[in-house]
């Protein structure tokens, strides 16, 4: 179900699904003479089509949008198809019939309705398509663009990618060789992935005098090099993601391009803050992609829950597993963001030859959070 009633004739698949039944209705009163048997059958028809699509196993989904837009033809060409009749001569069907037909309408819509009930879920959504891209996202993911790289990329496109359960979504711009995603309405987490290219603007990026003086060489070749370049990128784009923050670099085994993940972590204590600042510097010694969750530090509940308890609630979540674990390496508290307030989380993953397993104990209060066992396939590159 739908919230978002006009959805369907913001988007060509809504406006063809009107039109679809726009002829059945018009030829539907020429040829009774009708208008009311033809406009109930017009919204039984649709009503019809998804029901069908809900409970029969042929692939398909059950959505209010597609039955609005068909109603909504099937109403228009009935309108349409009383105004002609008006200037036309004609018999109509009798007015017993006519009855019957409403009648069994009505009886065959209640069946339905009483059918969908039983035995289908209904899920309510703000939208079912997502929505094009405001000019507010539009200029939010813009001047992030610009303020993460000098204005040296245009972008060419814009989209919107949502759940359609809630408000969240994901807005991405396109531009050359690279996309940059942030996330809406919060803005918080914003990241750019630039595909190798040899010319500039659509090739990674260069960042300006770290090919010489603190930076080092124009190719790291080694750790210290990639963060002295990511530093170098870092004082001069965003120097809010460095600060009070420790730095890791890392060379990753991800199946992306070969080079460095440079990063920056804000703690309060043992726990992780959600500040994060992520540069990758590829073997030319340029930037191609950049991760940002840029988030004040929040106030976070005390830590009651010891890492041994976690385990212990990790271990009830998967009882029939813990024969199988190989490995159990060290637990990280991190703070969450969790039905509207910061949480901290002992964030708990074991391995095993067939895959993983992971859950988020509440540090405070003990509760289990979206435990799961992730195949191995999900954690390996396949050839």
């Amino acid at each position: 179900m739908n919230r978002d009633v006009f959805e369907p004739f913001r988007h060509t698949q809504g406006q063809w699904n009107f039109c679809l039944l726009v002829p059945f209705g018009l030829l539907g009163v020429l040829a009774t003479r009708r208008p009311g048997l033809v406009a109930g059958f017009s919204l039984l028809l649709p009503a019809a089509i998804e029901t069908t699509q809900a409970l029969a196993p042929i692939g398909r989904a059950c959505d209010t949008s597609d039955f609005v837009a068909n109603g909504a033809g099937g109403l228009a060409g009935t309108a349409l198809g009383a105004l002609v009749i008006v200037f036309l001569r004609g018999t109509p069907l009798p007015r017993g019939t006519a009855r019957k037909g409403l009648i069994a309408a009505g009886i065959a819509t209640a069946l339905m309705g009483a059918v969908l009930y039983a035995s289908a879920d209904l899920v309510v959504m703000n939208h079912t398509v997502a929505p094009p891209a405001t000019s507010a996202q539009k200029a939010a993911i813009d001047q992030r663009l610009r303020d993460a790289f000098g204005g040296a990329y245009r972008v060419t496109g814009y989209s919107v990618t949502t759940s359609g359960f809630d408000e969240a979504a994901t807005v991405t711009a396109y531009f050359g060789n690279g996309m940059a995603e942030l996330s809406w309405p919060d803005q918080w987490d914003f990241t750019v992935q630039i595909m190798s290219a040899t010319d500039e603007p659509s090739g990674a990026f260069s960042v300006p005098g770290a090919a010489a003086g603190a930076a080092a060489a124009k190719r790291p070749v080694g750790d210290k090099e990639a963060v002295l370049i990511a530093r170098a990128y870092a004082d001069r784009f965003a120097p809010w993601g460095t600060r009070n923050a420790k730095v890791e670099v890392a060379r990753p085994d991800d199946g992306g391009l070969p080079g460095w993940v440079v990063s920056w972590r804000r703690y309060e204590g043992e726990v992780v803050l959600p500040h994060r600042f992520d540069v990758r510097i590829d073997e030319e010694g340029r930037v191609s992609e950049l991760t940002e969750r840029k988030v004040a530090d929040p106030q976070l509940p005390p830590v009651r829950v010891t890492e041994g308890a976690a385990w212990k609630t990790f271990a009830k979540s998967f009882p029939e597993r813990a024969d199988a674990i190989e490995e159990k390496p060290d637990p990280t508290l991190s703070a969450q963001f969790r039905d509207g307030e910061w949480r901290v989380d002992w964030l708990l993953v074991v391995t095993m030859s067939t895959g993983s397993l992971e859950a988020a104990v509440d540090a405070t209060d003990g509760s289990i959070h979206d435990p799961a066992e992730i195949p191995l396939a999900r954690n390996s590159e396949v050839p």
